[in-house]
Formats: structure tokens, C-alpha cells, sequence
């Protein structure tokens, strides 16, 4: 029979064998394809961030970087998957603001805990929007648009990306910040969305700022405003919402780089390491200049930027 102090060296035996073979695998990681999960359906701001992301990643890591569409409920599908995925560096996802912070306050079913379920890496971009109407619509400004939503007490069509997604975060803040109140029109992406308003089917909606050039350039969308605190240097006509209301107004969709909380510190070290590689070299520019913004690199600040994050659409969620 195994003393006491047997049985205590041979834990002391396992746990450090297992500490080996943990140190071992970071040692050698990535010995084979990583797979990053997005959450929405291929074409959207997400999907586009993460292919983007994805090349330049393998690049740095000298493995491929697969992106893998998981779409559904408003991204808790993708996140709940990864959430419970192995803890190992093969298993990534581009996560957003809304999935860690508004997902959570309008689906009290969530399989996940955003900020106890994933390891933050670094944030990626910030992409703001730019409300939009058709161009045959008689609304000219964001004042009308007011008038009229108040004037058709709900009745006015807004058409959004899903429940959570940035487009609903713009309608929730301008409903808050105009005391309005609009028809929520949820689609299952942006692109449906958009073509929502071009086929009249909605009176209005939120495009972001790096796929509406096109329309407003040909006059298919009249642009109201952009939902980001500072104009977009790409469209420098277009007023913030919040200098036309003289109030805060900052709506943008934030993605980030996460991994299933557990993974290995040396792993989560060498992808922050990369990502700070990927955000400042050339490839990125092109994403940056279509409209979307850069954001601070690392862990650190990504998280910080979460909590407040969910702090912010919980006072605009829960006061409605």
C-alpha cells in the first residue's frame, strides 16, 4: 500500500511531467494549420477583417491560417463553440464588441462567458457605419429622419445585421440619444441589410464606412452621417451623428483576436507578438483606408477595452 508521502511525490511526479509536455507543445507550436472561427457569414466587415487577418497571420506564424464561417444567433454559435474548444493555439476567433458585450444583455441564453471564456490577444480595427436612406428617399438629414420616426411613432423600417451586431448598436444609440423609437427590421448580415434598403423593402439602415462607398458614389444611398465620434477621413463631407446632435455618439464595430481561455501563456505571448507584427506592417493598409480605424495592440488594452465596452451597451440595452 502506497504511503502517504508516496502517493504525494508521484502527484508531484505527474504534475510535472504534464508541465513538460505542456512547455514542450508551446515549444513547438504551430506544427500544423490554425483554424480562426468568424462568427458571421462570408462578405461582411468581419469576414473581410479576418481573411485579411488571416494571411498576413500565416506570414508571421509560417503555418496556414484557415477561416472557418460559423454564423448564427447573432455570433453566440461561433463563440460558444470556441469557448469550449481545446485550449491548445489551433483554435482562434474573430470575436466583436457586440458578442462580448450586447449579445450577453439580449440573449440570456448564451453558452459563453465573454470575459472569463476567452483569452484576449489584440484588438484589430474599429469600423464605424454610416446611416444611410436611399437616394429617392425624401428624407435629405438626420433631422428628418427624426421627424419622421417620431412623426410614424415605430412604423419607420430599420433594417439591421442581427440582433447584438453594430448595426443594431447604432439603432439602440440613436433611439436612446433622439428619443425615437423605430421598426427594427433584423436581417441575417449586412449585405442583406443593404439590399433591404436599395430594393425599398426599408426606409433606412447603417452601412459600414468600408463597403458604402460604392453606393453613395453612384447615388443609390444618401449618407445622414457616420456613427463615429471624429469624420472618417475617406468620407470627409459626411458629418458625425454626433456633431449633428451635439451629444456623444460613437458606434463602431470592434473586432479583436481571441483564443479559448486556457491556452498556454508562451503561445498566447508568440500570437500578441505576431499581431502587433501584422497591425503595423503594409498589409493592413488597405483595410485602413477603406474607412476602418486601427486600435491599441495587445491583451491588455483589448480586454480593458471589452469591460467598457460592457459597461456602455449596458446602460443603453437596459434603459429601454
Amino acid at each position: 500500500m502506497l504511503t502517504f508521502s508516496t502517493k504525494k511525490a508521484l502527484i508531484g511526479v505527474a504534475l510535472a511531467i504534464g508541465a513538460i509536455g505542456v512547455c514542450n507543445a508551446s515549444e513547438t507550436w504551430p506544427s500544423r494549420p490554425l483554424s480562426l472561427v468568424v462568427p458571421f457569414g462570408a462578405g461582411g466587415i468581419t469576414d473581410v477583417t479576418a481573411r485579411t487577418v488571416a494571411k498576413l497571420l500565416s506570414e508571421e506564424l509560417g503555418q496556414p491560417v484557415i477561416v472557418e464561417n460559423k454564423p448564427g444567433a447573432g455570433g453566440n454559435i461561433a463563440a460558444g463553440l470556441v469557448a469550449r474548444a481545446k485550449p491548445d493555439g489551433y483554435t482562434l476567433m474573430l470575436i466583436t464588441n457586440g458578442i462580448v458585450a450586447v449579445n450577453p444583455l439580449i440573449n440570456k441564453e448564451t453558452s459563453y462567458n465573454a470575459l472569463k471564456d476567452f483569452t484576449y490577444i489584440s484588438m484589430i480595427a474599429n469600423t464605424p457605419l454610416v446611416l444611410a436612406v436611399s437616394e429617392k428617399s425624401p428624407i435629405r438629414d438626420l433631422r428628418s429622419l427624426v421627424a419622421q420616426a417620431k412623426q410614424q411613432q415605430g412604423n419607420l423600417a430599420f433594417a439591421s445585421s442581427g440582433l447584438g451586431t453594430s448595426i443594431h448598436q447604432a439603432l439602440a444609440s440613436l433611439q436612446q440619444s433622439t428619443d425615437t423609437t423605430f421598426l427594427h427590421i433584423p436581417y441575417k448580415s449586412g449585405a442583406e441589410a443593404t439590399n433591404a434598403l436599395l430594393s425599398d423593402a426599408v426606409q433606412s439602415t447603417a452601412v459600414e464606412t468600408v463597403v458604402v462607398g460604392p453606393f453613395i458614389e453612384s447615388r443609390k444611398m444618401r449618407a445622414l452621417g457616420v456613427t463615429s465620434s471624429q469624420r472618417v477621413p475617406r468620407f470627409p463631407n459626411i458629418p458625425t451623428i454626433a456633431e449633428q446632435l451635439g451629444k456623444d455618439f460613437d458606434v463602431g464595430s470592434i473586432s479583436g483576436l481571441v483564443a479559448p481561455s486556457g491556452t498556454p501563456a508562451p503561445i498566447i505571448k508568440r500570437l500578441e507578438e505576431a499581431m502587433a507584427k501584422v497591425l503595423k506592417g503594409d498589409g493592413m493598409k488597405n483595410l485602413f483606408s477603406q474607412g476602418s480605424q486601427p486600435m491599441p495592440v495587445g491583451s491588455e488594452a483589448f480586454k480593458n477595452r471589452m469591460q467598457r465596452e460592457t459597461a456602455k451597451w449596458k446602460d443603453v440595452f437596459q434603459s429601454r
